[in-house]
């Protein structure tokens, strides 16, 4: 998969063992809820009881100075909530990383605090504000994408409550008419390349009322591959496609929910969702965002997650297909981390629907029997393959 190569965002948050961060964590930005002055309150005196900790460490003249943090995690398939593991952040602590771990929270903390005390409470901060304030700590912009995930987690408030929120990078296409807020209108049949996808609190409505579905494509590689073929002509005026580059962020993930729960804002449309990602772990994962959401924004889980999206595809019977033996040539074997991630994921809490459930399980246990695994490519060693995959599933709906 060589448009993102993370894990899936399910795993604990604030594990002890976490590392300085590469670019494997999916980028999460923020939701489209709007902040609650309780929920801010609340922010601020977590953080100002974290410096009093660090304070009085310093004053007792402690070895190591200790901060925990507790993470409140919600099983999104049944709408549960336990408290999590402590996350214990020491300095110096006993590795470089623990005492780096520590510093960026810290710091995070920190940025974030300011943020409120000036008023900076209509205009989010930006991730890429954050990590410029001191990019010789963070190394990288997804280190702090991934600490103000895991801190939103553990207050148990939305990203928005932190003043922070994570660059878009989802695109869309199709026929569907956006109106933003500014008053400004965006007609997705007159783009091209697509348009990267709004975030919700710009967006006054979505007129589609000419979509009849929603193709949810894991790759952009994929999506432009569509929106460039002869099919796309005709599919273009009845249809939206989407594509969240990887493992999607909160901004494709709310536009994906809005396009398909009937609202006065979207004129009550509830057209079919389709989710296409690559036959392989990942690929299952970011099925599984999509549908069920994830553990670390479970604030905001309720006005992202599409429950109703169908999985049009890869399966093990599209890589198996006697009429298109030649597609064996595009299949590769699982790596070890492909094979870990599945067996991890078929430790996943069960949906509350079983024969849902069943599927996942029996692909995953085919992918690791087989030990084989295909991208979404794979479909174009057929001229008329995707086409004829859109076809055959929306004509079932």
């Amino acid at each position: 998969m060589d448009e993102m190569t993370g894990d899936s965002d399910h795993d604990m948050l604030f594990e002890s063992d976490l590392s300085p961060p590469d670019d494997q964590d999916p980028s999460l930005s923020d939701g489209p809820q709007l902040r609650r002055p309780s929920e801010i309150d609340s922010v601020m005196v977590r953080i100002e009881a974290v410096f009093e900790t660090i304070a009085d460490a310093l004053l007792n003249e402690r070895a190591d100075v200790m901060i925990s943090l507790t993470a409140n995690l919600s099983n999104a398939l049944e709408a549960t909530s336990v408290q999590g593991p402590k996350a214990i952040f020491t300095f110096p602590g006993k590795t470089a990383t623990e005492a780096w771990r520590f510093s960026v929270v810290v710091r995070i903390l920190e940025l974030i605090h300011e943020s409120i005390s000036d008023g900076v409470t209509l205009t989010k901060r930006h991730v890429s504000d954050l990590y410029y304030r001191d990019p010789a700590l963070f190394g990288r912009q997804s280190t702090v994408d991934r600490y103000v995930d895991q801190i939103a987690a553990a207050f148990a408030v939305s990203r928005a409550s932190l003043n922070v929120i994570a660059g878009v990078k989802g695109l869309m296409a199709g026929a569907a008419i956006i109106q933003r807020r500014d008053g400004s209108k965006i007609e997705l049949v007159n783009v091209q390349s697509g348009i990267l996808v709004p975030s919700m609190e710009d967006v006054l409505s979505v007129d589609l009322s000419r979509v009849r579905w929603v193709l949810v494509i894991e790759k952009e590689a994929t999506f432009q591959s569509v929106i460039s073929s002869e099919v796309w002509e005709e599919m273009m005026w009845h249809a939206v496609l989407v594509t969240g580059k990887g493992y999607p962020d909160i901004a494709t993930r709310a536009m994906t929910y809005f396009m398909s729960a009937a609202t006065p804002r979207n004129g009550f449309a509830e057209p079919p969702v389709f989710g296409l990602v690559d036959y392989d772990p990942d690929g299952m994962a970011i099925l599984h965002t999509y549908k069920h959401g994830s553990k670390n924004m479970s604030e905001e889980n309720a006005t992202i997650v599409v429950p109703t999206i169908r999985w049009m595809g890869l399966r093990s019977r599209d890589i198996s297909d006697e009429d298109h033996t030649h597609r064996n040539q595009g299949l590769m074997p699982l790596t070890r981390r492909d094979r870990h991630k599945a067996r991890k994921m078929l430790d996943w809490q069960p949906s509350s629907d079983h024969d849902e459930a069943a599927q996942w399980r029996r692909e995953l246990q085919v992918m690791l029997m087989l030990n084989v695994k295909a991208e979404l490519q794979i479909i174009d060693s057929d001229p008329f393959g995707l086409e004829n995959m859109i076809r055959n599933a929306v004509s079932v709906t």
